[in-house]
Formats: C-alpha cells, structure tokens, sequence
C-alpha cells in the first residue's frame, strides 16, 4: 500500500511540475525561445516560419498576429539597464540608440501589455518625432511628472517599456551581437 501511496504522490508532484513549466513557458516567465539583449528582451520569432513550438504557442495563446521577422520586431524590457524592475516613481532616460529600423516606438505597458493611462495621454513616442544630437542620438524620459525634451509619461507602480522596430535591419540582432546597439535604460533618479 504504501508503494502505491508514494507512486501516486510523486506521479502527482511530476504533473504538477510538468502544468507549471508549461504555463512558465507559454506566458514567458522562463526565458525559453527569448533573446535577451541588455534589459531587453525579443519573445521567439513568433512570425517567422521557422519559430520553435513556444513561440507559436505564445502567439496562439495571446491572439496576436505577429509580424514577419523582415517587417517588424518587438523588444520588452522591465528592469532598467543595471537590473533594478522598472518603477514609476523614478525618472529614467532611454537612449542614446536605436537597432537599425526604418521606424521605432517606444511606449509603457502595464502587466498586461496594455498602454498604461496617464495625465497626458501619450501613450508612445515615435522616431520620427523625436530630439536627436547632432551624432544622431537621442535621449527618451520617463516619468510620471513633465519633463523637458522627449517625454513618455507612466502611471503609477511598476510598467514595462516596448521597443517596436518597423523594417528592421535584423543581421545580428536577433543573435545578441547588437546589445550595444539596443537604447540604455538609466535610472536619473527616484522619489
């Protein structure tokens, strides 16, 4: 009897183990088929024809329509660039580069994916809007309070930042071999 008992007990630890890894995977919190470039990170190649089983997992899962890998590329970051999760309360600057794309955007999410609601109601910044340095570069801030220069306002709490690229120029991003190229996300600040 108690061989029975303890099979049943470990047939039982080993599916619930099994649900969860599956669930872990599907949702992203184990970083399986996910790029990580600095703070940022490219889910599996959801729309290209040779994704891995998770990505297409992920993609049917959440009912988007993914892009084509040549047409356009996300990029999710939640912590800043020294690995501190995001915070509302602190002011960050993103910059001062983009990956090579034709077009980017850059907005703050909530948990769910969602734009985040704020006083001002911008809810993205675009490429073709923003300051840039003489050298081309640019510097994005992001905050709750009004700041000078290109600023993309935050709720309250913690958020997440989307970087999406449109007619990228993909060589070696999605390998890792462009984190240098891939916006900074520096915490100026907090309180």
């Amino acid at each position: 009897m108690r061989v029975y008992l303890f099979s049943l007990v470990i047939a039982l630890a080993a599916l619930a183990l099994g649900l969860w890894t599956t669930q872990a995977a599907l949702t992203g919190a184990l970083p399986i088929s996910v790029d990580e470039l600095g703070p940022w990170r490219a889910p599996g190649r959801g729309g290209a024809a040779e994704a891995d089983p998770y990505a297409h997992a992920r993609v049917e899962r959440s009912g988007e329509i993914p892009l084509g890998l040549g047409e356009g590329f996300r990029l999710t970051a939640q912590t800043d660039s020294a690995g501190r999760a995001l915070d509302a309360a602190c002011l960050y600057r993103v910059g001062p580069h983009a990956p090579p794309a034709r077009y980017w955007t850059l907005e703050a999410i909530d948990g769910d994916g969602l734009p985040i609601e704020n006083v001002a109601r911008r809810y993205v910044v675009r490429s073709s809007e923003i300051l840039r340095e003489p050298d081309g570069g640019f510097w994005v801030w992001v905050s709750q309070r009004a700041h000078a220069g290109d600023w993309l306002p935050v709720g309250a709490g913690h958020f997440a930042l989307t970087l999406r690229l449109y007619d990228p120029a993909l060589t070696g991003l999605v390998a890792g071999a462009a984190t240098a190229a891939t916006p900074r996300i520096e915490r100026v600040r907090c309180g």
